[in-house]
């Protein structure tokens, strides 16, 4: 008796991969006086979930990002809800959204969010960045670097992209 031999499907594949990255300024007599220099981020497991599964399922669950929280923390964990050492309600700002489409697939579509705290009252020590829907305990995605001092006369400006990129192969 012959065996037949296995056919391998030649199904294409295709994928979408997103990333993102931050850069964090300081701000003093509209000069910059600190600089993060791009860093990537974390996406959260409820980042996955919330802002992505859930919005192209249409769930009720589903959340689009509308604020950018700073904090004193450490590194975010996969698993984080909220930014680790998250200051005051006060340091939520709503973001500015402009989206950048690109002709060449391999370069992506960004989604950039832009944020400004102005200088206060007071001082702050901040190491750590996130993005966040209405809720300030749903993290979508968030990242750290060299820790600063914010002096009252100082402001902070974020820029936030996220990326997406389809391939095929």
């Amino acid at each position: 008796m012959a065996r037949k031999k296995k056919v391998e499907s030649a199904h294409p594949t295709a994928s979408v991969g997103m990333h993102g990255m931050f850069r964090i300024n300081i701000m003093e007599d509209g000069k910059i006086v600190g600089d993060s220099g791009y860093k990537h981020n974390l996406i959260t497991s409820s980042g996955l979930t919330n802002y992505l599964t859930y919005v192209f399922a249409s769930s009720a669950g589903s959340q689009i990002i509308s604020l950018a929280a700073l904090g004193s923390g450490s590194l975010v964990a996969s698993n984080a809800t909220i930014l680790p050492g998250s200051l005051a309600t006060t340091l939520h700002k709503t973001v500015s959204k402009t989206f950048i489409t690109r002709a060449a697939s391999t370069d992506g579509n960004t989604a950039r969010y832009l944020a400004t705290w102005v200088s206060g009252t007071s001082t702050a020590q901040i190491s750590n960045v996130g993005l966040y829907g209405v809720a300030t305990d749903a993290l979508f995605c968030g990242g750290t670097y060299a820790s600063s001092s914010i002096a009252s006369n100082q402001a902070v400006n974020l820029t936030y992209d996220c990326v997406f990129i389809a391939s095929t192969s």
